[in-house]
C-alpha cells in the first residue's frame, strides 16, 4: 500500500478503461442518491452546443447550494467521465452546486481539427450564461489537467464578476513544456521538435491544410495503441507548442484577480516535477492569494482518490470570502421524464444510459397493447449516448408513449483510437440493458440505432436479447460496413486503399492477442484532406467494423433473421452510406422471410438527419404501428 493512501482502493484497471473515463463509484442512480441530475445544453456565440451534467444538492443543509462549481474535463475527456464527472457527485454530496460541461476539446475535439484551445473561452462564456440563466450569482471554476489550463487562461481573460475562485486539479505549469518533458522521457515518435515542425504551417494559417498525426508513446512507454497520442496539426499548435503562450498557466495565473486553490497528484508521473509550486510561486509573486496541496499517493487520475481531491477542495471553497450565504437559486424540477442510470453487464463493464420516459402516454400506451414496450437506441461511429440522433430522438418518442433508453456502449468514445472493443461484444452490452429494463416492469423490446448502431440494432435483434423484440429500426443502415466502407474509400481516394488496409489489419485480427497498431486512414468519409475526413482506429478495431470477416457488420446477413418488424429510414443525400442500400436490405429481408420491412425515404436529408420534423414524422408513424 503506499503511504497515505486508502487500503480500499479498488485496483486500477487496464488503460484504455482509464482513458475511457471510469472513475470508481461513479454510478448514476446509486453514487447522485442525494443529489438531482440534470442534462443541460451550452450554446456558444459561434453556434456550437455542448452538452452539461447539472448537479444539485436535494437540501441546503450546509449553506453552500448558492455556489455553483463550473468543472472542465481534461485532455479527451468529457463532461461524464473520469475527474469531472466524480467531482460533480462529490461537491454535490458536500452541499455545492455543479456543472460538468463538455468543450471544444473534449472527446475527439483536438484529432478531427474542431479543438481549438484559443476558442475555449466562448465555451465558459456559454457555461457562466447558463449560470447566470439559473440564477447563480456565485461560481468557482474547476479544472483538470488540461481543464485547469482552460479555466485559468479564462479567468485571466475575462474575469467575470461572479467568480469568487480559481481550484484546479492535477494543474501543469506549462502545457507544451509538460508535453515536452514527457515526450522526451518516453522517447516519443515523431519526437516534440519534428511534430513542431509539421504543425508550424498549420498553426500558422488557420485556413490552410491540416492533418491527423500519431505519436507513438506519447502518453505511455509502450508501442501499444493504448499509450499513444492522435492530433490534429492545428489543434496541437495552439495548445502544445512552444509559441502557444495562453496555455503557459505560470504566466495566465498572475492575472487570475480571485483566490486559487492548486490541488496536486502527489505521484503524478504526467506531472512529475514541480508544477504546483512554479504555479503558486507566481501567483503570490503577482499578488494572488494561493492555496497549494498535494493528495499523498494519487496518480494523475486521482484513481480512487477523486474523493479525497474533492474534500480538500471543499474545505478551501468554504473558506472564499463572501457577504453571507449566497442567494439559492429556486429549484423548479422538470417532469422526471429523465433518468440517468449505469448499468452493468455480465462481464463487468458499466454503461451509462438515459431513459425518457412521459409517464402519461406510456401508461395510457400501455393499457391500450396489453404489453410495456420500451426501447434501446444505440449510437454511431466514435459516439456516445447523448450525441446526434440520439439526442433529438428521445423526447418525441417518449411523448408518444415509448419509453426510450439509449446507452453508451464498449465501442463508444475512444475505444476504437485506442481500444481493442469488437463490435460482437456489443450484443453482451444491449443484453445488461435489456435486463435492467426487464427490471423495471418492461415485457417488450424495440432495438433502434444510428448509422453503426443502426447495424448493431439489427445484428442484435436477430439474436436473444431476454425479452420479446417488437421491432428493430436504423436510421442511415448500410447494406454492410465492409462494402459501404470500400465503396466509399474507393470514390474519395483514400490512403491507404481499402485492399491495402486489409493487408495492414488482418494480422492483428484475434481479440486475444496482445499487440495491435493505430492506423489512419485519410479521405476516409470524404474526398478531402482534411481531418474531419480522416478515420483514426486501431487495426483491430477497424478489422472488426470494416473488415471484410466482421460477421455483425453485415447487416444484409441479420435483417432477414430479425423476428419481427423492420424500419430503415434512409436520407436521400446520405454521402457516408448509399442511399440505395435501404431497399436492397428490404428485399434481402423479404428474400430470408421477414416480409414486414418499411422502407422510409427522406428527400434532401444527410447522413446526420438534421431535418427532426421528417425523420420524427416516419419514425412514430411505424413505432405506433408495431411497438
Amino acid at each position: 500500500m503506499t503511504p497515505g493512501r486508502p487500503d480500499d482502493i479498488p485496483p486500477r484497471p487496464d488503460r484504455i478503461t482509464v482513458r475511457s473515463g471510469a472513475r470508481p463509484n461513479t454510478g448514476f442512480g446509486h453514487d447522485d442518491v442525494d443529489a438531482d441530475a440534470e442534462l443541460v445544453v451550452i450554446s456558444t456565440d459561434d453556434h456550437k452546443h455542448w452538452d452539461g451534467l447539472l448537479m444539485r444538492p436535494r437540501e441546503d443543509r450546509h449553506g453552500r447550494a448558492g455556489t455553483l462549481a463550473i468543472v472542465v474535463h481534461g485532455s479527451m475527456g468529457n463532461y461524464m467521465g473520469g475527474v469531472p464527472r466524480r467531482l460533480a457527485f462529490e461537491f454535490a454530496h458536500h452541499g455545492y452546486a455543479a456543472l460538468s460541461i463538455n468543450t471544444r476539446m473534449a472527446n475527439f475535439g483536438v484529432v478531427y481539427g474542431g479543438g481549438q484551445f484559443d476558442e475555449t473561452p466562448r465555451d465558459l462564456d456559454a457555461a457562466m450564461d447558463l449560470a447566470r440563466r439559473i440564477g447563480f450569482a456565485r461560481v468557482v471554476l474547476v479544472g483538470f489537467s488540461l481543464g485547469a489550463s482552460i479555466v485559468t487562461h479564462y479567468q485571466a481573460l475575462r474575469h467575470p464578476p461572479e467568480v469568487v475562485g480559481l481550484c484546479t486539479l492535477a494543474h501543469p505549469w506549462s502545457l507544451p513544456e509538460s508535453m515536452r518533458a514527457r515526450w522526451t522521457r518516453l522517447g516519443a515518435r515523431p519526437s516534440y521538435t519534428e511534430v513542431a515542425r509539421m504543425a508550424l504551417r498549420a498553426g500558422a494559417d488557420r485556413d490552410g491544410p491540416d492533418d491527423v498525426i500519431i505519436i507513438h508513446r506519447g502518453a505511455g512507454p509502450t508501442d501499444a495503441p493504448a499509450d499513444a497520442e492522435a492530433w490534429s496539426l492545428r489543434c496541437w499548435w495552439q495548445c502544445r507548442a512552444s509559441a502557444s503562450r495562453n496555455a503557459v498557466s505560470v504566466d495566465r495565473i498572475r492575472g487570475a484577480g480571485v483566490p486559487v486553490a492548486l490541488i496536486q497528484a502527489g505521484d503524478d508521473p504526467v506531472l512529475p516535477g514541480d508544477d504546483g509550486d512554479n504555479l503558486a510561486r507566481a501567483a503570490r509573486d503577482a499578488g494572488v492569494p494561493v492555496h497549494l496541496e498535494h493528495v499523498p499517493g494519487a496518480d494523475h487520475t486521482f484513481w480512487g482518490l477523486v474523493p479525497e481531491a474533492a474534500e480538500r477542495a471543499v474545505a478551501w471553497m468554504d473558506s472564499l470570502p463572501g457577504d453571507g450565504p449566497a442567494r439559492v437559486p429556486p429549484y423548479r424540477p422538470g417532469s422526471g421524464s429523465v433518468r440517468l442510470i449505469t448499468l452493468a453487464g455480465a462481464d463487468g463493464m458499466l454503461h451509462d444510459g438515459i431513459l425518457e420516459r412521459h409517464d402519461e402516454p406510456a401508461e395510457a400506451r400501455a393499457r391500450e397493447t396489453g404489453r410495456r414496450t420500451a426501447i434501446i437506441h444505440l449510437h454511431g461511429n466514435q459516439g456516445n449516448l447523448t450525441v446526434g440522433a440520439l439526442r433529438f430522438l428521445r423526447a418525441p418518442v417518449a411523448a408518444l408513449g415509448l419509453p426510450i433508453l439509449t446507452i453508451d456502449t464498449r465501442i463508444g468514445n475512444v475505444s476504437q483510437l485506442f481500444g481493442t472493443a469488437v463490435l460482437e461484444d456489443v450484443l453482451e452490452d444491449v443484453r445488461a440493458a435489456a435486463a435492467w429494463l426487464a427490471g423495471q416492469g418492461y415485457d417488450h423490446l424495440l432495438v433502434m440505432g444510428y448509422s453503426l448502431g443502426a447495424t448493431l440494432a439489427l445484428y442484435c435483434a436477430a439474436n436473444d436479447l431476454g425479452l420479446p423484440v417488437s421491432g428493430a429500426a436504423g436510421l442511415g443502415t448500410a447494406w454492410s460496413l465492409c462494402e459501404s466502407s470500400r465503396v466509399r474509400m474507393e470514390r474519395c481516394g483514400s490512403v491507404p486503399s481499402y485492399e491495402e488496409l486489409v493487408g495492414i489489419c488482418r494480422p492483428y485480427a484475434d481479440v486475444d492477442a496482445a499487440d495491435d497498431v493505430t492506423v489512419v486512414v485519410h479521405r476516409m468519409y470524404l474526398a478531402e484532406d482534411t481531418p474531419r475526413a480522416t478515420g483514426v482506429y486501431t487495426a483491430r478495431t477497424w478489422w472488426h467494423s470494416r473488415g471484410p470477416d466482421s460477421e455483425p457488420a453485415r447487416a444484409h446477413a441479420h435483417v432477414g433473421r430479425v423476428p419481427a418488424p423492420v424500419l430503415l429510414l434512409q436520407g436521400t443525400d446520405d454521402v457516408i452510406v448509399d442511399p440505395g442500400d435501404a431497399p436492397r436490405l428490404a428485399a434481402q429481408a423479404r428474400a430470408d422471410g421477414n416480409d414486414d420491412v418499411t422502407v422510409a425515404m427522406l428527400e434532401g436529408v444527410g447522413h446526420d438527419f438534421a431535418d427532426h420534423e421528417a425523420t420524427i414524422g416516419a419514425l412514430g408513424a411505424w413505432l405506433l404501428r408495431v411497438a
